[in-house]
């Protein structure tokens, strides 16, 4: 079976991407993102952490439970932390709702690509960041691998 979400990590920068894909989501895809949030936070990172999460076109939102379980796992996320979703309406509806649960402890932003993500973390951090590209073409690269 595809694995529907995958996650590519810089840990000495505090870079993650995250990907959600496919036409399905199970209980472990869940489950393994809030155990990545749990792992970036836990990061010994000094400076900007930067988290984008995409969301791919046609991939499910997650049911109430899990949406519980997502906030609590980001209920304490570093506070030197900008989470940029990528997704569409619905995903971002997703996000004020977990955000509904628990106020975020971080800067949460939007955007409607990939590229327009990694603008918006390099603005925020005033810097240029190569490693989220990367990040990307390797996330995305073991959804391919696998198919």
């Amino acid at each position: 079976m595809l694995p529907m979400f995958v996650e590519a990590v810089d840990e000495s920068g505090g870079r993650v991407v995250w990907l959600f894909t496919g036409r399905t989501n199970s209980d472990d895809d869940f489950a393994q993102y809030c155990a990545s949030i749990e792992r970036l936070n836990a990061l010994e990172v000094r400076g900007l952490r930067v988290a984008v999460l995409v969301v791919d076109t046609g991939n499910p939102m997650p049911n109430a439970r899990w949406r519980k379980e997502i906030a609590d796992a980001s209920r304490e996320v570093a506070p030197n932390t900008v989470f940029i979703l990528v997704g569409n309406a619905l995903a971002r509806g997703v996000a004020t709702a977990i955000n509904w649960i628990r106020r975020p402890t971080y800067e949460l932003r939007t955007a409607a690509t990939f590229t327009d993500a990694a603008q918006i973390a390099e603005e925020w951090a005033g810097e240029p960041m190569p490693e989220l590209r990367s990040l990307y073409v390797e996330a995305r690269g073991r959804i391919h691998a696998v198919a």
